[in-house]
């Protein structure tokens, strides 16, 4: 009935992986768990290795990296049930009714449900900037998430019919973090599926500490030229990428470019989400010189 598929890199997915197949098993329904690394070669794999002791729970480590979208696609191939629940492996339930509430949402047809995410408040995430940018933009009220089906769509707790998948899959032009959510959705839309937002969030775990977590930023807003490049996705969806065109409109693209060092060191520095914002602006407007 249900096929729960994990990625992971050099991550410790096992208490996930435990916990899901608590609730699995109490449900009484027919169900695997799939977890596969994406060519980390991290010693963190041998804990990983104990998933293949749990019942209808297998762990794999691939030999070579394939990227964020295309490790979710080939979970998707392997899968034997209609149903995918996916979950980063960096992510925890936070009620123990976690996968009732899912199964419950198993009788509607051709629409896919986003759980949400949330980040705990404890003493050691206060100073994170992951945390506090993860606190503002990615932690939200099922109510605005109705609102705004797209938009607030993360591949980190979803649930999905395989056909539907099928119809979709993760772009896999896409090799570095970032932007495959935004994607996804967009393409789900797109093709008449349903996003429906419920209550029923995870904890994101594992959080980066600033320079790693500015690093994988980046990453993400070269993402976003490639896909402007492309043309995978309408300007009007990417309101950054219509904010640096405006830039580029009145000639301030060098000038604003030239700052993305700076803002990048005080988002670290001060684990600021102002920051961390503006260096995005300003490391757009560096990389869409860089590939002119």
């Amino acid at each position: 009935m249900l096929s729960v598929l994990i990625p992971t890199y050099n991550y410790n997915a096992f208490f996930l992986v435990q916990e899901i197949h608590q609730q699995l098993i109490l449900e009484n329904i027919k169900f695997e768990i799939i977890c596969l690394d994406d060519g980390s070669k991290s010693p963190l794999n041998v804990k990983n290795k104990e998933i293949n002791k749990l019942s209808f729970s297998s762990f794999k480590s691939l030999e070579h990296n394939i990227g964020r979208s295309a490790i979710r696609n080939l979970l998707a191939k392997k899968a034997t049930y209609n149903w995918l629940l996916f979950l980063d492996a960096d992510v925890i339930p936070v009620k123990s009714n976690f996968i009732r509430k899912y199964i419950s949402c198993s009788a509607k047809d051709k629409t896919v449900f986003c759980g949400g995410l949330l980040y705990e408040d404890i003493k050691e995430n206060f100073k994170l900037l992951r945390y506090k940018y993860g606190k503002k933009h990615e932690e939200i009220s099922v109510e605005k998430r109705i609102a705004h089906p797209d938009k607030y769509f993360f591949t980190s707790n979803f649930l999905i019919q395989k056909e539907t998948f099928n119809s979709v899959k993760f772009e896999e032009k896409l090799i570095q973090y970032g932007r495959e959510d935004l994607l996804f959705s967009l393409e789900l839309i797109k093709k008449g599926h349903i996003i429906e937002h419920i209550n029923n969030e995870v904890y994101h775990l594992g959080l980066d500490k600033n320079d790693l977590f500015v690093a994988k930023t980046k990453e993400a807003m070269e993402n976003l030229i490639f896909i402007d490049k492309q043309n995978l996705i309408d300007t009007e969806e990417m309101p950054l990428v219509s904010l640096v065109r405006k830039i580029a409109a009145v000639r301030m693209t060098r000038i604003v470019g030239m700052f993305h060092l700076f803002f990048e060191k005080l988002a670290i520095k001060q684990s600021s989400v102002f920051f961390l914002n503006c260096m995005k602006v300003s490391y757009m407007c560096y990389l869409k010189l860089k590939h002119e």
